[in-house]
């Protein structure tokens, strides 16, 4: 169960990084233009991170149910 768990949050977290990539690239930016930086240095807030945590919480959801690993309640 484990196992499953841990391929679960790997294949979310790559899915995460590769749609956001994607994303960036239909909107016809880059990732610094996008931010990347945490705190009061760039933006102030971290978009490149929260949209790769929001792709992989969609495909996350997808993927408990057809991996069985019952992360979430039934």
């Amino acid at each position: 169960m484990w196992i499953r768990r841990l391929i679960l949050i790997a294949i979310s977290l790559a899915f995460g990084l590769v749609a956001t990539l994607i994303a960036i690239q239909l909107m016809g930016t880059n990732i610094d233009e996008y931010g990347t930086y945490f705190g009061t240095e760039g933006d102030g807030l971290a978009y490149f991170p929260l949209t790769i945590l929001s792709f992989a919480l969609f495909a996350g959801i997808w993927l408990d149910k057809f991996l069985k690993t019952e992360i979430l309640p039934k």
